[in-house]
C-alpha cells in the first residue's frame, strides 16, 4: 500500500437550502432527478493546504419540481507536495466529500416527511472530465 502523504482533515457543511413544493403531484412515469455539481479548490500560500469546495443542486431548472435543494460542503486536505496536492483535488477530494453530501442530501429529504433520495455511486472523473 501506497502512501500519499495527504491527509484528511476535516468536512464543513457550509450551506444547506431546501424548499418542498406542498403542491407536488407526481406524475404517472416520474420525474428525472436534475442534479447538478460544483467543484472549487483552494490552496494556502504556502500551497500545503487544499480546500475543496463542493456543491450539489437538485432540481434548479425543473418547473414545478418535488423540492429544489442546494448543499455545499468544503472538504480540507494538507500535504507536503504541492503537486501530488493539486493532483489530488481533480477527482480524490471530490470523491472523499461525495459521501457527506449523499447522506445530506438522504437525511434532508428523508425528514421532509417524502420519500428519501439515495444518489446513487458517481464515477467522479467521468463526471469532472465532462467540464
Amino acid at each position: 500500500m501506497t502512501k500519499t502523504g495527504i491527509h484528511f482533515i476535516q468536512v464543513t457543511l457550509v450551506e444547506l437550502n431546501f424548499k418542498l413544493n406542498k403542491k407536488f403531484k407526481l406524475p404517472k412515469g416520474g420525474i428525472p432527478v436534475e442534479i447538478n455539481f460544483d467543484q472549487k479548490n483552494t490552496y494556502s500560500r504556502d500551497k500545503k493546504t487544499l480546500t475543496t469546495h463542493f456543491s450539489a443542486t437538485l432540481f434548479h431548472k425543473t418547473k414545478a419540481p418535488p423540492f429544489k435543494l442546494k448543499v455545499s460542503v468544503e472538504g480540507t486536505f494538507v500535504g507536503d507536495d504541492a503537486k501530488e496536492l493539486r493532483n489530488f483535488s481533480k477527482i480524490h477530494a471530490p470523491a472523499h466529500i461525495m459521501p457527506f453530501v449523499r447522506e445530506i442530501i438522504g437525511n434532508t429529504t428523508m425528514k421532509a416527511n417524502i420519500p428519501p433520495l439515495l444518489l446513487p455511486p458517481f464515477n467522479i472523473k467521468a463526471l469532472f472530465s465532462k467540464k
